[in-house]
């Protein structure tokens, strides 16, 4: 009887006290089986008392009679006695109401919730909220869902600690304090701007409830990180040197963002709706496509995208994936344009790595997506390993309902993939069968790419990096430097100015090596003397800035705003853009800088540094390696992409890394895409047949040179084709001047053209679309011999 099974030890207490009765003198009594397990939690902006605690076992977001739940102490923890069969499973909600008070920050005047995912009870946060809205919204893995906000955010340390126990950072990057302190005053702001609309209908018209609009909230601030890490690389908050200063600067900035980009009253019955959307059953595979993005002028200039597939492509496969295809339509001025993936047909060449290989994504690729799950969540990978994640989506029936209404809730409701002039909507109505899928993608993955430049392409090329010799590299004062000498080979433009932004060698070559690429780019510029100025539509101007070439000697990480250069009305000698660069230190070490803009060139000027500690990484990957950047300011986070340098082939190509943003979509089904466009004058693919090229898919600026001259800015001839089919060209060997000439694509499948020049010149040739490349034949008769064979490449 001293071995006796468990399962005795969970019967009824009568029967334990028979067994007792039975046993003998050895035999211990037998204690009950606790039923419940203690589970502690510390709820924080600074630590919050009287913030109500609950197991969210109904997952509505608010604390239920009969769900467990308690009150935080001053030091803003509680702990609750859980049933052992709810350990782990639920996530942990804190309402915050205005009768808790803040021991950072004082008493509550705006109410909010917080969460915790089910597995990460330890600390609830603003951070950990918006881990658990990222796991509500994909599916994921509590992991995987840290991971993207930590992506998206640039918060390095762990968000599901305690953030008021933790020093702040010292390098300039993202503070988890300062970043969940954001996240609170700008909930309050936002519930306060919509708070009216707690009691009307939903679309459906179910009330909403302050549940649903917490929740509501909640998904929006996932949609805003990037505007959030932005404010914190605001000057007003980084110049705010108390407490009460930076807490009076990130008010005011959440008041901003809201009136600005925030969720509007107009806009909740739709994110309600889509929040609280009933899940359907799930339909028989058939030939279809969404419509995922539409910009509409008029019938001779607009741009659309469809996703779908054939019958095949959408019945799930042994491993329970979906296929589909990206088409991709543009027309400027009639001239139509049609490819797969990326922004542009230009973009078409992409690489990325793919953990095995640098792979593209060709026309008519195969995407992958997974049969979505009761709550309309799945996963997908995009060009392969390209971008990985996961999507949701909620289906709102718009049959009978006008075109102009439908878009106008749509755009009502915070989505902009669908821009339309409205005249053209008219007075008529979707079909029976027509839904708006609303739909958020959360990356999870992206892969390191870059748009290769073949070996034909001349140096100055914009993807390939190029540097100045190493007495320019050198830098120094360059009014005590020798002339020819030094600072002093640099070119100077026609302003006076020294010529830094396009990055040429004096000799005219690309950087081999990413080794190269380092020693060049030192930080040390070159000083021309102070005060510089410019003349621009008959008006000089000038900055008292030093005359210093920063461009020279530092790399790009990206540019913040989209100001024009040399175009329009000059603002002043700078645009007001802000040009992020990197300069290399001993060891591994890097020096960050934020700069200013010349407005007449776009030239590099006045870097001061920022952040610090920086570092950068080499990777193998094949037979490329890739340089990348560790421990970037916050001033960098705004940035869609991080920057990453890739030697292949002998030559160092900018590179990037997507961020994992997370983006919202009003996609329309294949009855309503296919009416929307009918009325539009437009007609989608069938996604049945496979993705043709046109002559419009080949816009770009084309090199083309004799196989047998040297690759070189200065030989061959430029062909630009624009998007509204208009062809142009320059003859290099004669300082870029003008060429008259005429292009005709004979088969835009395979990429054959035809050329001739107003020097009599012919020639017959391909583009490779996937590949940016150019081969053929030519006759100059002005040439001995007058017969050649040429080749180029894409910019």
């Amino acid at each position: 009887m001293k071995n006796r099974s468990n399962r005795y030890m969970l019967g009824s207490a009568a029967a334990l006290l028979i067994l007792t009765g039975c046993n003998d003198d050895e035999d211990a009594p037998v204690a009950p089986v606790a039923t419940t397990t203690r589970v502690s939690t510390t709820v924080i902006d600074g630590a919050i008392r009287n913030a109500l605690v609950c197991l969210d076992k109904n997952a509505n977001g608010q604390c239920d009679s009969g769900e467990t739940q308690g009150r935080t102490d001053a030091a803003g923890s509680v702990t609750l006695d859980v049933p052992n069969g709810d350990v782990g499973q639920y996530a942990i909600v804190a309402v915050v109401g205005t009768d808790a008070v803040d021991a950072d920050h004082g008493p509550v005047t705006v109410a909010y919730a917080l969460a915790a995912p089910a597995d990460q009870t330890g600390v609830v946060s603003p951070l950990t909220t918006l881990v658990q809205q990222t796991i509500a919204t994909t599916g994921g893995t509590s992991a995987e869902a840290a991971k993207a906000v930590q992506d998206q955010t640039g918060i390095t340390t762990s968000l599901f600690q305690d953030f008021t126990k933790v020093a702040a950072p010292t390098d300039g990057s993202v503070s988890a304090a300062a970043m969940a302190r954001l996240l609170v005053v700008t909930t309050q702001r936002q519930s306060a701007a919509v708070a009216s609309t707690v009691g009307t209908p939903a679309l459906g018209g179910a009330l909403i409830t302050q549940a649903d609009l917490d929740k509501a909230i909640q998904q929006k601030l996932l949609e805003l990180l990037p505007a959030l890490v932005t404010t914190l690389s605001d000057p007003a908050v980084l110049a705010a040197s108390t407490p009460a200063a930076r807490e009076a600067a990130l008010l005011a900035a959440a008041t901003t963002l809201v009136s600005n980009e925030g969720l509007t009253p107009a806009a909740v019955a739709t994110a309600v709706a889509i929040n609280t959307q009933p899940t359907t059953p799930a339909t028989p595979p058939t030939a279809s496509f969404n419509l995922d993005s539409l910009t509409f002028t008029d019938a001779q200039n607009y741009t659309f995208r469809t996703l779908g597939g054939s019958l095949v492509q959408q019945t799930p496969d042994a491993s329970n994936n979906l296929k589909y295809v990206d088409r991709r339509v543009r027309a400027v001025n009639g001239n139509v344009a049609k490819w797969g993936s990326g922004g542009d047909p230009t973009r078409g060449s992409d690489l990325h790595w793919d953990g095995t290989a640098w792979a593209a994504c060709p026309i008519n690729f195969e995407n992958t997506a997974t049969v979505r799950d009761a709550q309309g969540r799945g996963g997908y990978g995009y060009c392969g390993t390209r971008e990985t994640g996961r999507s949701s989506r909620a289906a709102i029936d718009v049959s009978g309902k006008t075109f102009l209404e439908v878009y106008t809730q749509i755009r009502d409701a915070g989505y902009t993939n669908l821009t339309i002039a409205t005249a053209a909507l008219g007075s008529a109505s979707f079909p029976t069968g027509s839904a708006v899928l609303y739909q958020t993608n959360t990356p999870l993955t992206n892969a390191v790419a870059y748009l290769p430049v073949g070996a034909n392409s001349p140096a100055g090329t914009s993807q390939l990096v190029s540097r100045y010799s190493a007495a320019v590299a050198a830098g120094g004062d360059a009014t005590t430097q020798a002339a020819g000498t030094g600072c002093n080979t640099l070119a100077i433009g026609a302003n006076g100015q020294p010529t830094a932004t396009n990055e040429i060698n004096t000799n005219g070559s690309n950087v081999a090596t990413l080794e190269a690429m380092i020693a060049a780019s030192t930080g040390t510029p070159c000083v021309f003397g102070p005060g510089m100025s410019f003349t621009y539509q008959g008006v000089q101007y000038t900055s008292a800035d030093a005359n210093a070439a920063w461009g020279a000697i530092t790399l790009d990480l990206g540019t913040l705003g989209s100001a024009p250069v040399n175009s329009g009305t000059a603002p002043g000698f700078y645009t007001g853009n802000t040009r992020l660069r990197v300069a290399f230190g001993s060891g591994n070490a890097v020096t960050y800088y934020s700069c200013k803009q010349r407005f007449s060139d776009g030239g590099t000027r006045a870097c001061v540094p920022i952040g610090s500690g920086g570092t950068y990484t080499i990777t193998t990957l094949g037979d490329a390696r890739a340089l990348s950047f560790n421990n970037l300011p916050v001033e960098t986070t705004p940035l869609n992409y991080k920057r990453v340098y890739v030697e292949r082939a002998g030559r160092v190509h900018f590179g990037y890394q997507s961020k994992p943003l997370v983006t919202n979509r009003a996609r329309l089904n294949m009855v309503a895409g296919t009416a929307l466009l009918g009325q539009l004058g437009l007609v989608a693919d069938d996604p049945t047949l496979p993705l043709a090229l046109t002559a419009g898919s080949y816009v770009g600026t084309w090199d083309i040179r004799d196989s047998t001259d040297a690759v070189s800015p200065t030989t061959g001839i430029t062909v630009f084709v624009n998007g509204n089919g208009a062809v142009s060209c320059q003859d290099k060997e004669l300082n870029n001047a003008a060429l008259g000439c005429t292009l005709n694509i004979t088969d835009p499948a395979t990429g054959a053209f035809s050329f001739t020049t107003a020097g009599g010149s012919t020639a017959t040739g391909n583009f490779n679309f996937l590949a940016g490349t150019a081969s053929g034949s030519y006759v100059d008769p002005t040439e001995t011999p007058p017969n050649g064979n040429f080749v180029g490449g894409r910019r």
